[in-house]
């Protein structure tokens, strides 16, 4: 099948309104490894108007997520072991000599980590959800701009990194599972979870349902994710009833690479 071509706008469209709503996600991040250490994915997304569309819009993407320094720094009035985490990712048209992610579909993000908001749950020691990543500081370069310091707290990988989100109680469908994964000659024993997320308005309701597998034998923890986010819209005043499919979104990640001697792509000074 041959994909229309799609300009860099509604790219940017894509990869920033999969869902309307401030949902956050820690959904990337289950471990931390040893400094230094990277994983890489690749996968494809699509888009098309339902979940039977038979020519959806097509993209190709990879996504890196690097271990790049350790330091100690404040976090909430403490001292504590921190990460330097470096998180690319690029969509666009995969050709002979690469992606091509035109302005808009590469982002790269550096940020620093408390170690001990890094968790294997949903929810940390005291219950609170993990609805996002907490940081120190960070920077951050999209696409062509310069580089930029994160002014806020906390990096929100949905929708923007990733459409796999934070899942509040996701449901374990195998304790040990072999994932589909594109490292050559291994095999990968993870944890298959499944989880959704629902956000509604008056007009618009965004359906997030996500599969993942999870691995301590994987860098950071994720073997494989694959996604579908449906957008459904209404009139304002009619019934829930009457909500109807308007796009539909799906990703499926797989794990390409994990490697040693990583270093940090964005320069920061």
């Amino acid at each position: 099948m041959v994909c229309p071509k799609v300009s860099g706008f509604a790219l940017a469209l894509l990869i920033g309104t999969a869902f309307s709503g401030s949902a956050d996600g820690q959904g990337l991040i289950f471990n931390l490894p040893p400094d230094g250490m990277a994983v890489e994915y690749e996968g494809t997304l699509t888009q098309g108007v339902s979940a039977d569309d038979s020519a959806p819009l097509s993209w190709t993407c990879e996504l890196s997520i690097k271990s790049v320094g350790q330091e100690n720094a404040d976090f909430q009035g403490t001292m504590q072991a921190c990460r330097w985490i470096e998180i690319k990712t690029v969509t666009g048209k995969a050709g002979a000599a690469g992606i091509d992610p035109g302005p808009v579909g590469a982002r790269i993000y550096k940020v620093l980590i408390p170690e001990s908001k890094v968790v294997d749950d949903w929810k940390d020691a005291e219950g609170i959800p993990n609805d996002m990543m907490p940081i120190v500081r960070g920077f951050r370069r999209l696409g062509e701009e310069a580089v930029k310091p994160i002014s806020s707290p906390a990096l929100r990988y949905y929708p923007t990194i990733s459409l796999l989100t934070s899942y509040k109680d996701p449901e374990t469908i195998a304790t040990s599972e072999i994932p589909e994964t594109l490292l050559q000659g291994e095999s990968i024993t993870a944890r298959r979870m499944k989880g959704k997320l629902v956000m509604e308005s008056t007009k618009s309701r965004s359906v997030n349902e996500g599969e993942y597998w999870v691995s301590k034998d994987v860098p950071f923890g994720l073997a494989r994710w694959v996604v579908t986010v449906t957008t459904l819209e209404k009139d304002s005043a009619a019934p829930v009833s009457e909500f109807k499919p308007m796009i539909v979104k799906k990703v499926d990640m797989k794990l390409r690479r994990i490697r040693e001697n990583a270093e940090s792509e964005l320069v920061t000074e």
